[in-house]
């Protein structure tokens, strides 16, 4: 059963979108456990986050910007040679 062009890109994002969020809370519970002061857990928590955040959606953008380039692949360049026509 195959796919349509459609619906793979849609099924691409949402894998992309359960694996952030998982990323984010694995992630978050890291650095609740490894900071040890109550007062910085809320900076490193969102620094984390948006990091988490926009390497996930950098790493989407690039996966859909390949994939959607290999759906209407340039056609094969034809070989032009330079050098001047022989005269016979």
């Amino acid at each position: 059963m195959a796919i349509s062009n459609g619906s793979s890109i849609l099924v691409g994002s949402i894998i992309y979108i359960v694996l952030g969020i998982a990323a984010c809370f694995g992630c978050n519970f890291y650095v609740t456990k490894k900071t040890k002061s109550p007062h910085e857990i809320s900076e490193n928590r969102t620094i984390t986050l948006v990091s988490v955040t926009i390497a996930t959606f950098c790493a989407w953008l690039m996966w859909v910007i390949a994939y959607m380039a290999q759906m209407n692949p340039l056609i094969v360049p034809e070989w032009e040679s330079h050098q001047p026509k022989e005269e016979s």
